[in-house]
């Protein structure tokens, strides 16, 4: 038992050096530090820069992570793509369809100018598949199981969303919810290319629609002109209970998984 919980710490010290590294760059006076610009890049070289040492320590190599080109590898990260795409849709229209928020047009947006703004959420969903669904959740699903290296991985995500300014029980609901559905398509998938579309469609078409960076936004959700504070609350419910559901089938999914897996060894 000693020697497991061993591993595991072990395995957490890369994505522990990780949110370090990337608070400490988040506290300099940088002007280019933002995620959604050149500051997306940079920590995807660090993300990168990381994960290559510790490999090598380890006498591993990205393949070993789930991090390799073959001919399926445009495949499948399309097919994420198109399932992100599809899931994010849904879930807004539930959201608007059940509450008082519309889809208002944002005058003045370049749709060109847009494309080429959304390709920094590649590198961005990059970035977080590599150090929260890669070496160490691989290790740690190895070493103890599949839940323990969910459920870790998980609250890592959702305090690594934490610096942003939102309270860390609400990134739980959001990152944290989420993670379980990436952790989840990694395993499945025995890879990182389906988790990456998965990841990056979910964040621009959050972006195409204002909740991200509003330089990405081509419509915006908006309350018409007086709406009342007990509508918005029953937004904020709406958005709640589609979380829940998205955490519900995280965990059916990841307990079939384990227990078909169970199984076939």
């Amino acid at each position: 038992m000693k020697a497991k919980l061993i591993k595991v710490l072990t395995a957490l010290i890369l994505p522990f050096t990780f949110i370090g590294l990337l608070m400490l760059l988040s506290t300099l006076p940088l002007r280019f530090f933002n995620v959604y610009d050149i500051g997306g890049i940079v920590i995807t070289l660090v993300a990168l820069g990381l994960t290559f040492i510790f490999l090598t320590k380890k006498g591993k190599s990205f393949k070993d992570v789930g991090l390799y080109l073959e001919g399926k590898t445009p495949i499948r990260f399309s097919l994420g793509f198109l399932s992100g795409s599809f899931i994010t849709v849904v879930m807004l229209a539930i959201v608007v369809n059940f509450s008082s928020l519309e889809f208002v047009y944002s005058e003045g947006s370049s749709l060109l100018q847009v494309c080429f703004w959304l390709m920094i959420f590649f590198p961005l969903a990059f970035m977080e598949e590599l150090i929260f669904r890669g070496y160490a959740f691989l290790e740690i699903n190895k070493t103890v199981g599949l839940w323990p290296a969910q459920i870790i991985l998980a609250i890592l995500f959702a305090w690594y969303h934490d610096f942003t300014g939102a309270t860390f029980f609400n990134q739980l609901l959001g990152p944290g919810v989420w993670a379980l559905i990436f952790g989840i398509a990694a395993v499945w998938s025995k890879g990182l290319a389906f988790p990456i579309g998965l990841h990056m469609a979910i964040n621009v078409v959050l972006a195409l629609v204002g909740l991200k960076d509003e330089r990405h936004a081509i419509w915006n959700l908006e309350y018409p002109t007086g709406t009342t504070e007990v509508l918005k609350a029953q937004t904020d419910t709406i958005g709640l209970y589609m979380q829940i559901c998205i955490l519900a089938i995280g965990i059916i999914l990841t307990e079939y998984y384990r227990r078909n897996k169970r199984k076939i060894d």
